[in-house]
């Protein structure tokens, strides 16, 4: 795959979003992918400095510099276009220019547009009634223009689903913990260190007057800051230190390299966090690689990154003299068993090593770009071949675990418009495309149809004729009489396998405990249910763990069509993709509705999935 990360700044730049593209991409390459990153050919923080190279090599990236005009809140920098041809995805980093300018142009580059969120432009307070007013019109309008949208924090996720609710994952950055793992000191020390840009958004003043209050009940503390400038100077801090009385008790260490943090780290046992402003928190974690005992703002990204590990001190920083107090007092708990609390930090940090969040999204690239999945109207479909399928469930079988196998087509996705359990069933189901409509939408979204039809009228006999298991089916559903003698013709297709009973699917609610009954005493390990969708499927998902069955199958009208009770169409109908018309033919009443009004309504959604630019479900896909 040939992926382009767009981004302002990157390499010599340090900071956190340089370095979530600079590990992302360093994995790709390990895994195989041609890696290139367009960025701007100035640094923010060095504006008079002379102009960076315009391309490079580095660890195997294709760095690309553009020149832009205009502020650094929004560099213009038009030339970008030029430098994505025959990208398989761009991945555009951050709300910007970039963001809004690949999406307007999207009709003349036409390439498939990914953005990672990274908090939006809300990192501060500045223009903040102009940035709500944008982000509601013109970012609203710019994310039609991407395939998916990866929120990288819950946080994120709650903040664009406000203008992006369907297409909107969450995909958390993944950290560089090799960076400074083990890194802390080995015994407890009384230093605590604070890493990140120097930006009012960080709260360092709230840092310094927390060691203040600490140094109140016990002056043997110290601080150590490290960042490279932003919007706060380090003559500011220092004389914020001086004034508070702890001037002699920080030391600031204004744009370091990783080694001199390292060995600032080597130093401390606490690293400490008063941001009210973060995506993700990735430097809370990369502070936790070292051994480093995280006290932290009680802010959403830090509260789910302690709820999520069991680690870590949440304060108000605002109120610093009881931030203090409680930090103490867990502190003295954290000292006594140092050896252990350090382990256990470094070891919660490890759930979030770059490869897990890499692997997170190549799944979602492969999303993005229908290649194992398509998602029309936020269903996954898989796109699998039916040998390909038959292996599929074959796995699935030899884990035991119910699984649910739907077969969608255009009545089926239209049908969750309306039955909320319905998407929720095939949420957690195996979905096949079935369907001529199915396909159409397949072309407009994904530029291809599906390799093979998949309806399960003719899937279901397949895989009992192909599958290597000997199974026991039970057929649940149509009307009295039609799951026996579809069971006998089944039989004859497929005599390895054996059918251990039937029932109609007209039984009345107070009856559904003996039917759940029969099948589980039945033995069967799979469970063919034909009742039509979205009933079928909301049965399985709610029921099919019950019956002891590992695989349940949503079926629709095959037990009529293998009992002879309705007609299948001529081979030659089949193969035309007409059997819709000539199932119209003979059952006009019963269908009418669902070819000449939904399938309409059908279309239409699928023309709106394709104008909203959604191409991904809100939960990726494994």
């Amino acid at each position: 795959m040939y992926i382009v990360h767009v981004v302002r700044q990157f390499h010599p730049s340090v900071g956190g979003l340089e370095g979530v593209v600079a590990s992302l991409s360093a994995e790709q390459i390990a895994n195989g992918h041609r890696v290139r990153v367009v960025t701007l050919d100035r640094l923010f923080n060095a504006p008079d400095a002379p102009r960076l190279r315009r391309r490079e090599q580095r660890n195997g990236i294709d760095v690309v510099r553009v020149p832009f005009f205009g502020s650094k809140r929004y560099p213009i920098a038009f030339s970008v276009i030029r430098h994505i041809r025959d990208a398989d995805i761009v991945h555009v980093h951050g709300v910007d220019f970039f963001c809004d300018y690949l999406a307007w142009t999207a009709p003349l580059h036409r390439r498939k547009l990914v953005l990672s969120t990274h908090g939006g432009f809300f990192h501060t307070g500045f223009a903040a009634r102009l940035k709500k007013l944008y982000f509601n019109t013109v970012t609203r309008l710019s994310l039609r223009g991407y395939s998916g949208i990866a929120a990288v924090s819950v946080s994120d996720e709650n903040l664009f689903k406000a203008i992006r609710f369907r297409g909107l994952c969450v995909i958390e950055n993944g950290v560089d913990i090799e960076k400074y793992a083990d890194a802390s000191s080995s015994t407890p020390t009384k230093t605590m260190i604070a890493v990140g840009r120097f930006s009012s958004n960080k709260r360092i003043d709230h840092a310094i007057r927390f060691l203040a209050a600490v140094n109140r009940n016990d002056p043997d503390w110290s601080l150590i800051i490290a960042g490279r400038p932003w919007d706060v100077s380090p003559e500011n801090m220092q004389h914020l230190a001086s004034e508070l009385g702890v001037g002699d008790r920080v030391r600031i260490i204004a744009s370091p390299s990783d080694a001199s943090v390292r060995e600032a780290m080597a130093q401390a046992s606490v690293f400490l966090s008063a941001s009210d402003y973060e995506g993700f928190g990735l430097v809370a974690i990369e502070g936790m690689s070292a051994g480093l005992w995280p006290v932290l703002s009680s802010i959403p990204p830090y509260v789910h990154l302690a709820q999520h590990t069991g680690v870590g001190t949440l304060v108000n920083f605002a109120d610093v003299d009881t931030a203090a107090r409680q930090f103490l007092s867990d502190w003295a708990t954290v000292s006594s068993t140092h050896a252990d609390h350090r382990r256990r930090t470094m070891e919660a940090a490890t759930a979030f090593n770059w490869p897990a969040a890499n692997a997170r999204y190549e799944r979602f690239y492969r999303t993005v770009r229908g290649q194992h999945v398509r998602t029309i109207l936020n269903i996954p479909i898989l796109v699998k071949t039916a040998e390909q399928a038959v292996t599929l469930l074959d796995q699935q079988y030899e884990h035991q675990a119910p699984t649910v196998v739907a077969f969608a087509n255009a009545h089926t996705l239209n049908s969750t418009a309306s039955h909320h359990g319905l998407q929720t069933a095939l949420d957690r189901a195996i979905v096949f495309n079935d369907g001529i409509g199915v396909d159409f939408a397949s072309r407009l979204l994904f530029g291809k149809k599906f390799p093979e039809n998949l309806n399960g009228t003719d899937f279901i006999p397949h895989y009992l004729q192909s599958s290597r298991y000997r199974h026991r089916v039970f057929l649940l559903g149509g009307r009295p009489g039609v799951a026996a003698k579809a069971a006998q013709r089944l039989a004859r297709l497929s005599p390895q396998h054996d059918f251990v009973g039937t029932s109609h699917g007209y039984y009345q609610q107070r009856d559904l405990p003996r039917v759940l009954a029969q099948i589980r005493h039945s033995g069967a390990d799979i469970l063919l249910v034909a009742m039509g969708n979205p009933r079928q499927e909301a049965w399985l998902n709610e029921h099919l763990e019950q019956t002891g069955c590992h695989l349940g199958f949503g079926v629709g009208g095959l037990f009529d069509f293998m009992a002879g009770v309705v007609p299948r169409a001529p081979n030659w109908v089949q193969k035309a993709r007409l059997e819709w018309a000539y199932r119209l033919l003979h059952e006009p009443a019963r269908l009418w509705r669902r070819y000449l009004i939904q399938m309409p309504l059908f279309l239409l959604r699928v023309s709106q999935q394709w104008l909203t630019g959604v191409r991904v479900p809100n939960v990726i896909p494994r």
